[in-house]
C-alpha cells in the first residue's frame, strides 16, 4: 500500500461530517488514497490526525474477522497505520504511532504526556531495601550487567561507568510520542500513560500502565492480562503479566510469567522466571528465579535458579538501623515450606533451606548442603543435596522450560560440572577435612552454624566423588583453542566465567573502552562463547596440581574416565533417593476406594507415571 497521507478532499469532509465525526482543524486530517471514510464514524480529532488504509479487515484474538477503521473514538495528534482498528476508546488516543494492523478497543486513554523514555532509566533499588545497590533498567537489560551494577559496588567507577552508559541510552529513546507496533491488540483496558508497546503485544484488560515498555515481537509477543497495574516498568520478549498482577519500579525480562495478583516493587526478574500469588520488595531475580504460592515473601535479596516453598519468608529490618540487610541465596537455592531467614545471611549453591534461621549464617564455601533447623539452631549437612534425586531432577527441567525463541540477552549456562561450583566444592573439601581432624569434638561450628561430626564423612566423599566428575567431564568436553587458567571463577547470574575475565570486562569499563552498552554487551558475549575454553584451562591445571605437573595424554585421560565413573556414581545415588519416593509408603491415598493392594499401586503409578 502506498505511504503518502494527504488533506481530505471536500467531500470527503462532509462526508465524514455526516459520520457523525467533528475536528478542531479538518485542514490537519490526513488519509491516503486506500482509505475508505465509510469506515471513520463517530470520531472526534484535535491536533494532527492521520489514518492510514481501512475498509480490509483484520482478525481479533477469538478469530473473528472484523472491518478496519476508526469508530467512536477520540484522537489528538496521532496516527494510525493501515488496516487498523480503533473502536470505542472512552478518553483519547494521544500523541501516538499506531502501527498497521493494530486492534484497539473498549479502552479509555492511550496517551504521551511529554517528553518521556518510557521506563528506560528508572532506578530499581534491588537487593537492598535502603538502597545503595540501585540499576537503571533499560530495553535489552542482560542479567550479567545488572549483575555488575548492583552487586560490584566495591568497583565504583566500573559500576559509574556502566551507569553513564545506560544513560546515553536512555536520552536516545526519549520522545514525545508513544508507539504501538504492528500487529499489536489492546482491549478493554483503563488507561495506558507514556507507556511504547511494541510489535505483537496483547494487552487484554489491564487497569493501568504507567511509564514503561512492553517490548514484544510477532514470534515472542508479550502478554499483559486482566486487572494489571503496571507502573515504571519494562517488560521483555515473551513475558507474562497477567491476573490482576502489580508491579512498581520492575524489570521483566524474556518468558518470564508473573501472574495470580502477585506484587512487587522494585526488584528484577529475568529470563524464565515465574513469580505468582506472593509479593517481592528489592529482589534481583535471576533466571529461573520462581515463587508461586500467596503466603510466600521474597525480600532484599539476590536469587538464582530458586524456588520458594509456601510461607517461605525473609526479614531485613532488626528494628536498629532501618531495612538495610540483604540475603545472597546463590545459584540452584530451595527454601522449603515456612522456612525462615534473618538477614543477612548467605547460603551456598544448590542448597535447601528448612525450618528458621536467625544466626545470619554464611554457608557459600560448602554447596549442595541441607540447613536444617534442629532444636532451634542452624544445622548444616554438607553435599546433602548432591545424592538427592531433586537436584537431579531441577538439572534436568531448567534447559526444558526455556522458553525463549529468539530473546537470549541472558547469558544462561547450565552444565553441571563446572568450575566455579568445583573450586566450591574444593574448598568444602577443604573445611570438611579440617573440621573432621578434631579430635574429641561431636558438634562442630563453622560460620554460626553447627555441623555434627556424624556428616562429615559421608560430605567429603560426596564432595570428592563431585570434584572428580566435574573435572573429567570438563576434560572430556575439550576445547576448541588454548586460553590462560584462572583459578578463581564467577557465576554472574547465571554467567559462568573466570575471574580473571570478569575483572578485564571491568577494568574496560573504567578506562572507558565501551562506547555503548550493545559493546560491553558483544564482548560478555565472546567471554560467554569462550567458556568451553576456559573451563578446559581451569580443569588442566587443577589436575596438573595434583599431578606435580603439565599433565600426560594418559594421566588426562585417566581423570576423564574417573570423572565418568564418579558422575555415574553420583546419578546412582540420585536415582536411589528417587527410588524412595516410590516404596509403599508413598502410596498413601492412592486407590481411594481399594482394598486391593495391586489395585493402589497401579493406581499410584498410572498418576506418577512409573
Amino acid at each position: 500500500m502506498e505511504n503518502s497521507y494527504r488533506r481530505l478532499s471536500t467531500d470527503e469532509r462532509e462526508l465524514l461530517a455526516a459520520n457523525g465525526c467533528t475536528a478542531a482543524d479538518w485542514d490537519r486530517i490526513y488519509i491516503k488514497d486506500s482509505t475508505d471514510p465509510e469506515c471513520i464514524r463517530m470520531c472526534r480529532f484535535s491536533g494532527e490526525v492521520r489514518i492510514g488504509a481501512c475498509g480490509g479487515t483484520v482478525t481479533d484474538r477469538s478469530g473473528i474477522v472484523r472491518r478496519t477503521g476508526v469508530y467512536d473514538s477520540t484522537l489528538a495528534d496521532t496516527t494510525v497505520g493501515d488496516e487498523s482498528l480503533i473502536v470505542n476508546i472512552g478518553t483519547y488516543i494521544a500523541n501516538t504511532d499506531i502501527g498497521n494492523r493494530v486492534i484497539i478497543e473498549n479502552t479509555g486513554r492511550l496517551a504521551c504526556t511529554g517528553d518521556v523514555s518510557f521506563g528506560n532509566g528508572t532506578r530499581v533499588s534491588s537487593i537492598n531495601e535502603a538502597g545503595g545497590r540501585e540499576v537503571p533498567i533499560f530495553n535489552g537489560l542482560s542479567a550479567q550487567a545488572a549483575y555488575i551494577m548492583a552487586l560490584y559496588r566495591h568497583r565504583p567507577a566500573a559500576v559509574e561507568a556502566l551507569g553513564r552508559l545506560v544513560e546515553r541510552y536512555c536520552e536516545g529513546v526519549r520522545s514525545d510520542r508513544c508507539t504501538v507496533g504492528d500487529g499489536a491488540v489492546i482491549t478493554g483496558c483503563g488507561s495506558i500513560v507514556d507507556v511504547n508497546i511494541g510489535p505483537g503485544a496483547v494487552i487484554e484488560g489491564a487497569a493501568e500502565l504507567l511509564n514503561g515498555t512492553v517490548n514484544s515481537t510477532p514470534e515472542e509477543p508479550a502478554l499483559i492480562g486482566t486487572g494489571v497495574i503496571a507502573k515504571n516498568f519494562i517488560c521483555m520478549e515473551g513475558s507474562h503479566m497477567t491476573d490482576a498482577v502489580s508491579v512498581n519500579h520492575c524489570f521483566i525480562g524474556a518468558a518470564c510469567r508473573l501472574e495470580n495478583g502477585f506484587m512487587s516493587t522494585h526488584s528484577l526478574f529475568f529470563s524464565n522466571s515465574e513469580l505468582g500469588g506472593g509479593e517481592a520488595a528489592s529482589i534481583f531475580g535471576g533466571p529461573y528465579t520462581v515463587s508461586h504460592h500467596r503466603s510466600s515473601l521474597l525480600i532484599a535479596g539476590y536469587f538464582l535458579f530458586f524456588n520458594a516453598g509456601s510461607g517461605s519468608n525473609q526479614s531485613n529490618h532488626l528494628f536498629k538501623a532501618g531495612a538495610v540487610h540483604q540475603g545472597i541465596h546463590e545459584r540452584g537455592c530451595k527454601f522449603g515450606s515456612n522456612s525462615y531467614i534473618m538477614l543477612p545471611s548467605r547460603e551456598g549453591a544448590f542448597t535447601v533451606v528448612i525450618g528458621k534461621h536467625t544466626s545470619h549464617h554464611d554457608t557459600s564455601d560448602l554447596p549442595y548442603s541441607y540447613l536444617i533447623e534442629d532444636a532451634g539452631k542452624s544445622s548444616l549437612h554438607p553435599a546433602a543435596n548432591l545424592r538427592s534425586y531433586g537436584t537431579h531432577r531441577d538439572l534436568q527441567k531448567w534447559p526444558a522450560r526455556d522458553r525463549r525463541i529468539a530473546n537470549r540477552t541472558d547469558r544462561i549456562n547450565q552444565s553441571e560440572h563446572n568450575p566455579y561450583l568445583a573450586v566450591k566444592i574444593s574448598r568444602a573439601l577443604e573445611i570438611c577435612r579440617r573440621l573432621a581432624s578434631r579430635e574429641g569434638v561431636e558438634t562442630h561450628n563453622y560460620n554460626r552454624v553447627r555441623i555434627k561430626n556424624v556428616v562429615l564423612k559421608r560430605g567429603i566423599q560426596l564432595y570428592e566423588l563431585a570434584l572428580d566428575a566435574a573435572v573429567g567431564t570438563i576434560l572430556a568436553a575439550g576445547r576448541e583453542r588454548e586460553v590462560p587458567a584462572c583459578a578463581e571463577w564467577v557465576d554472574a547470574a547465571g554467567m559462568y566465567l573466570p575471574r580473571s575475565e570478569m575483572d578485564r570486562l571491568l577494568i574496560m569499563l573504567e578506562e572507558g573502552t565501551f562506547g555503548t552498552v550493545a559493546e560491553l554487551e558483544a564482548e560478555m558475549d565472546a567471554v560467554h562463547d569462550s567458556y568451553r575454553d576456559h573451563a578446559y584451562a581451569w580443569a588442566l591445571n587443577r589436575l596438573g596440581s595434583t599431578t606435580g605437573g603439565e599433565p600426560s595424554q594418559e594421566e588426562i585421560e585417566a581423570a576423564i574416565e574417573r570423572g565418568r565413573k564418579a558422575a555415574e556414581t553420583l546419578t546412582a545415588l540420585r536415582m536411589e533417593d528417587a527410588q524412595r519416593d516410590r516404596d509403599t509408603l508413598m502410596e498413601t491415598g492412592y486407590g481411594i476406594d481399594s482394598s486391593d493392594p495391586e489395585e493402589r499401586k497401579s493406581d499410584f503409578r498410572s498418576v506418577r507415571k512409573l
